[in-house]
């Protein structure tokens, strides 16, 4: 058995395999978005395609909201 391209295949396979498969932290993600009137509008807000990105971004947008009054 040749060892050395199986080797290399699986080797391969395994770091295919972790960086697909790392997901963004969310809350990181709707940090960096930025907050304005009009991105914290509802009908924007509901254009985040992931949800949790989506709810945490409007955590944010909710805190803004708070913190000017």
């Amino acid at each position: 058995m040749n060892t050395m391209p199986t080797l290399a295949l699986l080797c391969a396979s395994a770091i295919l395999t972790v960086a697909c498969s790392g997901k963004v932290d969310p809350q990181l993600t709707a940090d960096q978005m930025t907050l304005s009137d009009a991105t914290c509008a509802q009908g924007e807000v509901d254009k985040i395609a992931d949800e949790a990105v989506r709810k945490a971004f409007a955590a944010r947008c909710a805190r803004r909201v708070t913190a000017a009054q």
